[in-house]
Protein backbone atom coordinates (compact mmCIF):
# COMPACT_ATOMS: atom_id res chain seq x y z
CA UNK A 1 0.00 0.00 0.00
CA UNK A 2 1.42 3.36 -0.84
CA UNK A 3 2.45 5.95 2.36
CA UNK A 4 -0.84 7.53 2.60
CA UNK A 5 -4.28 7.18 1.04
CA UNK A 6 -5.61 10.21 -1.51
CA UNK A 7 -6.97 8.85 -4.26
CA UNK A 8 -10.02 6.42 -4.25
CA UNK A 9 -11.53 4.94 -7.63
CA UNK A 10 -15.07 2.92 -6.79
CA UNK A 11 -16.27 -0.07 -9.38
CA UNK A 12 -19.65 0.01 -9.18
CA UNK A 13 -22.09 -2.23 -11.63
CA UNK A 14 -26.29 -0.86 -10.24
CA UNK A 15 -27.61 2.15 -8.73
CA UNK A 16 -24.63 2.98 -6.69
CA UNK A 17 -26.33 3.94 -3.12
CA UNK A 18 -22.89 3.03 -1.58
CA UNK A 19 -21.06 5.08 -3.69
CA UNK A 20 -23.52 8.25 -2.91
CA UNK A 21 -22.57 7.75 0.58
CA UNK A 22 -18.58 7.54 -0.29
CA UNK A 23 -19.43 10.92 -2.27
CA UNK A 24 -21.67 12.73 0.84
CA UNK A 25 -19.65 11.52 3.17
CA UNK A 26 -16.63 13.01 1.84
CA UNK A 27 -18.13 15.96 1.04
CA UNK A 28 -19.07 16.43 4.51
CA UNK A 29 -15.29 15.91 5.32
CA UNK A 30 -15.62 12.38 7.07
CA UNK A 31 -12.46 11.08 5.48
CA UNK A 32 -9.20 13.29 3.77
CA UNK A 33 -8.84 11.17 0.35
CA UNK A 34 -10.63 11.84 -2.64
CA UNK A 35 -12.79 9.91 -4.97
CA UNK A 36 -11.08 10.43 -8.50
CA UNK A 37 -12.97 8.06 -10.69
CA UNK A 38 -16.08 5.48 -11.15
CA UNK A 39 -15.82 2.43 -12.79
CA UNK A 40 -18.56 -0.20 -14.30
CA UNK A 41 -18.26 -2.83 -16.28
CA UNK A 42 -22.01 -2.20 -17.41
CA UNK A 43 -23.87 0.96 -18.99
CA UNK A 44 -26.68 1.19 -17.65
CA UNK A 45 -25.52 1.46 -14.42
CA UNK A 46 -26.92 4.68 -12.66
CA UNK A 47 -23.93 4.93 -10.19
CA UNK A 48 -22.25 6.36 -13.28
CA UNK A 49 -25.19 9.26 -12.94
CA UNK A 50 -24.47 9.87 -9.64
CA UNK A 51 -20.26 10.01 -10.01
CA UNK A 52 -21.09 12.24 -12.72
CA UNK A 53 -23.67 15.16 -10.95
CA UNK A 54 -20.81 15.01 -8.44
CA UNK A 55 -18.01 16.11 -11.23
CA UNK A 56 -16.48 12.49 -10.83
CA UNK A 57 -15.12 11.08 -14.06
CA UNK A 58 -16.83 8.08 -14.66
CA UNK A 59 -16.24 5.70 -17.46
CA UNK A 60 -17.31 2.18 -18.56
CA UNK A 61 -14.93 -0.66 -18.48
CA UNK A 62 -15.83 -4.08 -19.25
CA UNK A 63 -11.76 -5.47 -19.75
CA UNK A 64 -9.35 -5.66 -16.85
CA UNK A 65 -6.92 -3.70 -19.59
CA UNK A 66 -9.19 -0.79 -19.47
CA UNK A 67 -9.39 -0.59 -16.18
CA UNK A 68 -5.82 -1.23 -15.16
CA UNK A 69 -4.91 1.36 -17.97
CA UNK A 70 -7.72 3.91 -16.17
CA UNK A 71 -7.10 3.54 -12.16
CA UNK A 72 -3.22 4.12 -13.74
CA UNK A 73 -4.46 7.33 -15.32
CA UNK A 74 -5.92 8.34 -12.31
CA UNK A 75 -3.08 7.53 -10.10
CA UNK A 76 -5.41 5.89 -7.67
CA UNK A 77 -4.45 4.20 -4.06
CA UNK A 78 -7.13 2.71 -3.05
CA UNK A 79 -10.49 0.70 -4.86
CA UNK A 80 -13.40 0.51 -3.39
CA UNK A 81 -15.71 -2.44 -4.79
CA UNK A 82 -19.33 -0.75 -4.29
CA UNK A 83 -21.99 -3.52 -5.90
CA UNK A 84 -19.56 -4.36 -8.62
CA UNK A 85 -20.78 -7.66 -9.35
CA UNK A 86 -17.64 -9.21 -11.62
CA UNK A 87 -14.47 -11.45 -10.01
CA UNK A 88 -11.65 -9.60 -10.36
CA UNK A 89 -8.94 -11.80 -12.30
CA UNK A 90 -5.70 -13.01 -10.57
CA UNK A 91 -3.19 -10.54 -12.28
CA UNK A 92 -4.92 -7.40 -11.80
CA UNK A 93 -5.74 -8.34 -8.21
CA UNK A 94 -1.77 -8.40 -7.97
CA UNK A 95 -1.32 -5.21 -9.24
CA UNK A 96 -3.48 -3.93 -6.41
CA UNK A 97 -2.73 -6.71 -3.59
CA UNK A 98 -3.87 -4.78 -0.30
CA UNK A 99 -5.48 -2.04 -2.18
CA UNK A 100 -8.84 -2.85 -3.25
CA UNK A 101 -11.75 -3.45 -0.70
CA UNK A 102 -15.54 -4.30 -0.71
CA UNK A 103 -18.84 -4.11 0.85
CA UNK A 104 -20.41 -7.50 1.17
CA UNK A 105 -24.24 -7.58 2.62
CA UNK A 106 -23.78 -10.36 5.29
CA UNK A 107 -21.54 -11.14 8.57
CA UNK A 108 -18.78 -12.91 6.68
CA UNK A 109 -17.90 -15.75 6.04
CA UNK A 110 -21.37 -16.61 6.51
CA UNK A 111 -23.15 -16.08 3.01
CA UNK A 112 -20.14 -14.80 0.89
CA UNK A 113 -18.91 -16.57 -1.91
CA UNK A 114 -19.72 -17.39 -5.49
CA UNK A 115 -23.35 -16.66 -6.38
CA UNK A 116 -24.00 -14.36 -2.87
CA UNK A 117 -24.83 -11.10 -3.64
CA UNK A 118 -27.53 -8.43 -3.76
CA UNK A 119 -30.79 -10.06 -2.80
CA UNK A 120 -29.13 -13.80 -3.24
CA UNK A 121 -27.64 -13.09 -0.27
CA UNK A 122 -30.84 -11.77 1.43
CA UNK A 123 -32.62 -14.75 0.70
CA UNK A 124 -30.44 -17.11 2.10
CA UNK A 125 -30.40 -15.25 4.85
CA UNK A 126 -34.55 -15.15 5.04
CA UNK A 127 -34.15 -19.14 4.53
CA UNK A 128 -31.89 -19.89 6.94
CA UNK A 129 -33.97 -18.14 9.98
CA UNK A 130 -30.88 -16.18 10.88
CA UNK A 131 -31.75 -13.44 13.70
CA UNK A 132 -29.00 -11.47 12.91
CA UNK A 133 -27.99 -10.30 9.43
CA UNK A 134 -25.32 -7.46 8.81
CA UNK A 135 -22.93 -6.15 6.43
CA UNK A 136 -18.90 -6.43 5.96
CA UNK A 137 -15.89 -4.46 4.44
CA UNK A 138 -12.89 -6.85 3.62
CA UNK A 139 -9.70 -6.71 1.92
CA UNK A 140 -10.14 -8.63 -1.65
CA UNK A 141 -8.47 -11.52 -2.27
CA UNK A 142 -8.30 -14.21 -4.86
CA UNK A 143 -11.16 -16.46 -3.14
CA UNK A 144 -14.35 -14.73 -3.00
CA UNK A 145 -15.27 -12.74 -0.35
CA UNK A 146 -12.75 -14.33 1.87
CA UNK A 147 -9.48 -11.52 2.59
CA UNK A 148 -9.35 -10.09 5.71
CA UNK A 149 -12.02 -8.13 7.30
CA UNK A 150 -11.69 -4.69 8.01
CA UNK A 151 -15.09 -3.85 9.83
CA UNK A 152 -17.99 -5.71 10.26
CA UNK A 153 -21.84 -4.30 11.66
CA UNK A 154 -24.49 -6.87 12.70
CA UNK A 155 -28.25 -5.64 12.62
CA UNK A 156 -30.92 -7.57 14.48
CA UNK A 157 -33.49 -8.67 12.01
CA UNK A 158 -35.93 -10.71 14.14
CA UNK A 159 -39.68 -9.96 12.95
CA UNK A 160 -38.41 -8.67 9.27
CA UNK A 161 -40.60 -11.07 6.96
CA UNK A 162 -39.02 -10.97 3.30
CA UNK A 163 -35.76 -11.12 1.93
CA UNK A 164 -36.50 -7.33 0.54
CA UNK A 165 -36.74 -6.38 4.06
CA UNK A 166 -33.84 -7.74 5.46
CA UNK A 167 -31.86 -5.84 1.95
CA UNK A 168 -33.47 -2.46 3.46
CA UNK A 169 -32.05 -2.82 7.03
CA UNK A 170 -28.40 -4.08 5.69
CA UNK A 171 -28.07 -1.46 3.27
CA UNK A 172 -28.23 1.50 5.66
CA UNK A 173 -25.37 -0.80 7.68
CA UNK A 174 -23.33 -1.05 4.33
CA UNK A 175 -23.63 3.02 3.78
CA UNK A 176 -22.57 3.08 7.69
CA UNK A 177 -19.54 0.77 7.74
CA UNK A 178 -18.26 1.48 3.86
CA UNK A 179 -17.12 5.16 4.93
CA UNK A 180 -16.05 4.22 8.47
CA UNK A 181 -13.26 1.74 6.55
CA UNK A 182 -12.05 4.24 3.97
CA UNK A 183 -11.51 6.45 7.20
CA UNK A 184 -9.96 3.52 9.15
CA UNK A 185 -7.82 2.60 6.50
CA UNK A 186 -6.80 6.13 6.08
CA UNK A 187 -5.74 5.84 9.50
CA UNK A 188 -3.71 2.93 9.98
CA UNK A 189 -1.84 4.37 6.60
CA UNK A 190 -0.73 7.63 7.68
Amino acid sequence: MSASIRRIAVLVSGGGTNLQSLIDAREEGFFRSKIVLVLSNREDAYGLVRARNADIPAYVATREEDLLRLLEEYKVDLIVLAGYLRILGKEFLKVYEGRIINIHPSLLPKHGGMGMYGIHVHEAVFAAGEEVSGASVHYVSEAVDAGEIILQEAVDIRGLSSPQEIQKKVLEVEHRILKQAVKKIEEEIK
